[in-house]
């Protein structure tokens, strides 16, 4: 879809469907299929609008241009914390005329935001239903004359093909709730070396992980695979998936036993690898059972702008989850005894490592 063309237009083309929103569904499948995701999008959204309450139409438009996009959108783009931070500190670097470049689009919220505030913006998303919605979001929003949606990875975006010249700043939000999982570190460093002037701010600058030892209240499954019907099937249970997350509805029957502590701090503005591979840090207990490590993010936007999805108190508006990892047997501490915890990342990858309790 060119950045002239609207709904309207494309619905002119599937004029025989219009008015039976069941078969305008089932087109909007198949044009997701081949590839055409501008028309999927509209025609799919006009088969909802003439059938609001087809629970039928709703679930096969939905199921159709779902695929592939990963159900923590919405709950990103509800996330008022998050949103605020990232306005306060676009408005504050943004002058009239400078040109931005987003790595990531997603609805398009940020890029808009860079364009209210005077910018000209380019804007790259993988996923080509997504570039097409938020190409229709902008220019339902009247600002198509300031945004470019490019449907590619940052990687693959050349000068001048795809922007005119090196970008003034760049606007991310390519990081998981392990920091590093959604590959900000290879992102950042390609744009610093070919898509940005030289010293070119990011937003945000910096961000780091926050770790700290915790102990489970929890009712745990305490049954065993050595005894199942008679049979030993132990051998099994290392096939089945680590706890890796907790739910911020259980976060109240988890007891921190140590303060928070960084790690891993990422410098955004300078040149990369932007900070540490590795780092150990020594978390400080307050005595007793320790089950777990629990890690989440904290972003830096400036020295007065911040965003942190501390667990404790949990935020119910936060789109970031809380990891939980699970030591393979709990230890037993004394108050003041410290915990090393080794963290490491490489490429998306964050792992982690705890040492045993040490005094001092």
């Amino acid at each position: 879809m060119t950045m002239s063309e609207t709904n309207a237009d494309i619905l002119a083309r599937y004029a025989a469907v219009q008015g039976r929103p069941e078969e305008m569904a089932m087109l909007c499948s198949l044009l997701r299929e081949r590839g055409l995701f501008p028309d999927a999008l509209a025609l799919g959204e006009a088969a909802v609008a003439a059938a609001p309450d087809s629970l039928a139409v709703d679930m096969c438009v939905r199921s159709a241009l779902a695929q592939g996009v990963q159900s923590f959108h919405r709950s990103m783009l509800l996330d008022g914390k998050r949103n605020r931070a990232y306005a306060r500190a676009i408005e504050a670097v943004v002058k009239p005329g400078m040109t931005v470049l987003e790595i990531g689009c997603g609805a398009g919220l940020l890029a808009m935001i860079a364009a209210r505030a005077g910018a000209r913006v380019v804007t790259c998303e993988t996923k080509p239903v997504i570039a097409a919605a938020a190409t229709e979001i902008i220019r339902r929003n009247g600002l198509s004359d300031r945004i470019r949606v490019v449907a590619k990875y940052s990687t693959n975006l050349t000068i001048p093909d795809d922007l005119e010249r090196p970008a003034d700043l760049v606007i991310h939000e390519i990081f998981g709730a392990q920091l590093f999982d959604e590959g900000v570190t290879r992102s950042l460093s390609d744009a610093r070396a070919r898509l940005l002037k030289p010293g070119a701010p990011s937003v945000p600058g910096r961000a780091c992980v926050r770790v700290a030892l915790v102990r489970d209240n929890r009712e745990r499954d305490c049954r065993n695979l050595k005894d199942v019907e008679g049979f030993d099937l132990s051998a099994f249970e290392l096939l089945q998936e680590p706890e890796r997350w907790i739910r911020r509805g259980q976060l109240h029957k988890v007891e921190m036993c140590s303060d928070p502590v960084s790690a891993l701090c990422m410098d955004y503005d300078r040149s990369p690898p932007f900070g540490p591979a590795s780092e150990t840090v020594s978390l400080t207990s307050t005595g007793g059972r320790i089950d777990a490590v629990m890690q989440w993010i904290s972003i830096q936007f400036g020295p007065d702008e911040s965003y942190e999805n501390a667990p404790l108190p949990p935020d119910p508006e936060s789109s970031w989850g809380v990891s939980f990892r699970r030591l393979p047997s709990p230890i037993e501490t004394v108050a003041g005894e410290r915990v090393d915890v080794t963290l490491r990342h490489r490429g998306m990858l964050l792992t982690l490592d705890v040492a045993k309790p040490h005094v001092g």
